[in-house]
């Protein structure tokens, strides 16, 4: 800090800002602090659709898009995208580019497609074909939206060597026997190297969530970042984490001398903490909270950071297939190309006292917390009255052992479009009875339905979401009571 002011060299020392960036600056008093934290890449480079070299016939350049002085329309990089990979297609897109040493590269294409558009409707997802130097072919399967030119990212990762490369996009594979179904359009593909130093991700305590009377301690020496966390009895300090996926990740939390405190992770508990420590634990795909509560009267607990990384081996998923699961009633098996063995079941729930149900009967080794992780799509939307898209949540109750507990599952676009859902459920030792029911919820009264009242518009779903397979997790290396 000058005079007051302090300076951010963005594009030198920072990234460059564009468009699309998105930055949070956090200033802390800096008398004893350190910079742990790693650049998250060692490169990066974008690269426009609308530059790559074509082939085929059908191509097209699409836009201008929308700009920071055109918001009336869909931001898009390098204001333009490119259609032409569909059905019964043969368009090629080239890209050149360059990357600075040996290594496995994150690549990610940015693409769309409508979901209700009639190319789409018997596959869902339009797949491609992406090839590296004309070979290393992989098909992938691009994003749907409500929209056009509503962006999102398909990604996956390429071997490269330092130098010059060709990176294709295809409507039809290399032997000609498989072609793309359904149409997309491209906005830009990124290319990055991944730093390894970045593989543990960093939250500092003092950024935290305080709450009940936790305090930040700025004059802590020897720790991490620019401070310390402190909390006694009640008081509480919440970290947001971030997962890529649904998975283990192992959490270390480090403190500053001894603590007593208890952690929990998404509302469960999975124990106390005396000292610094490493858990394993099931993280969500997306933001997750994990908190430290004070235990102590009289004695701080001085929390540094917790440092994050996914690893596998600890928590092991079991899958269970719904086809191989118990039906009634119009639960149905049916073919989805998409799915795990290219079967799912449907038709679960109804009209108000249904019979249409779903059982799984699952294993457990022990008693406590799992993760119970369903593969499920939901295409249920009702025609738009207006320029918005109108989706459906699907809902369906989920009995564990008798106990009910019902779970929204939001729209994933089609029927061939498959999510993973995540929740905490409590199972004993030996078998466990895993059923999925739905029916219409009535109204605000408790006793209509607003398919009696407005016949004929969708306004609510009877029927739980399209089940694929669920997979059971330990919740954490130490098993606990389900909290909720």
């Amino acid at each position: 800090m000058v005079n007051g002011r302090v300076g951010f060299d963005f594009g030198n020392s920072l990234p460059r800002l564009k468009e699309s960036s998105a930055y949070q600056i956090t200033l802390a008093p800096g008398g004893s602090a350190t910079a742990p934290a790693v650049a998250p890449k060692l490169w990066q480079a974008t690269y426009e659709a609308e530059d790559a070299a074509h082939t085929g016939t059908g191509w097209s350049r699409n836009g201008p898009e929308g700009t920071p002085s055109d918001v009336a329309k869909f931001y898009t990089s390098g204001t333009y995208n490119v259609g032409g990979l569909r059905t019964n297609s043969d368009v090629v897109l080239n890209f050149n580019v360059s990357v600075p040493q040996n290594g496995t590269y994150d690549l990610s294409v940015f693409a769309n497609s409508l979901n209700t558009y009639n190319l789409i409707a018997e596959q869902g997802p339009t797949n491609i074909f992406l090839r590296v130097d004309g070979g290393a072919e992989q098909e992938l399967s691009m994003p749907l939206g409500y929209k056009w030119v509503v962006w999102d990212h398909a990604d996956t990762k390429v071997n490269l060597t330092a130098g010059s490369h060709t990176i294709t996009l295809a409507a039809r594979n290399l032997n000609g026997t498989r072609t793309t179904k359904g149409d997309v359009i491209i906005d830009k593909i990124d290319l990055s190297l991944p730093n390894p130093a970045a593989a543990q991700a960093i939250y500092e305590a003092e950024h935290a969530t305080l709450v009940g009377g936790a305090r930040t301690l700025h004059n802590q020496t020897g720790v991490s970042g620019a401070g310390v966390a402190a909390i006694r009895q009640g008081q509480s300090v919440s970290f947001w984490v971030y997962s890529p996926v649904d998975g283990e990740s192992a959490v270390d939390v480090d403190m500053v001398g001894s603590a007593n405190a208890g952690l929990s992770v998404n509302g469960q508990n999975v124990g106390d903490v005396t000292a610094s420590k490493r858990v394993k634990v099931f993280l969500s795909g997306g933001i997750n909270k994990i908190t430290l509560t004070g235990k102590s009267t009289t004695t701080d607990t001085r929390v540094d950071r917790l440092r994050v990384q996914r690893t596998q081996g600890t928590l092991v998923t079991t899958w269970y297939e719904a086809e191989n699961a118990q039906r009634a009633g119009t639960a149905v098996i049916a073919d989805y190309s998409l799915a795990s063995g290219g079967r799912a079941v449907t038709n679960v729930g109804g009209d108000p006292g249904n019979g249409n149900t779903l059982t799984f009967t699952v294993n457990a080794t022990q008693a406590g917390v799992y993760a119970l992780t369903v593969r499920y799509s939901n295409p249920e939307q009702a025609p738009a009255t207006h320029y918005n898209p109108d989706p459906l949540a699907r809902h369906a109750d989920i009995s564990i052992n008798g106990q009910v507990r019902r779970v929204t599952f939001p729209h994933s676009f089609h029927a061939n479009n498959y999510w993973e859902l995540t929740i905490p459920v409590q199972l004993v030792q030996g078998q466990n009875a895993i059923r999925f029911s739905a029916a219409e919820l009535p109204n605000f009264d408790g006793t209509t339905y607003a398919s009696d009242t407005f016949p004929g518009v969708l306004l609510r779903s009877k029927q739980a979401p399209i089940v694929d397979r669920i997979g059971v997790t330990p919740f954490a290396d130490t098993l606990s009571p389900l909290v909720g």
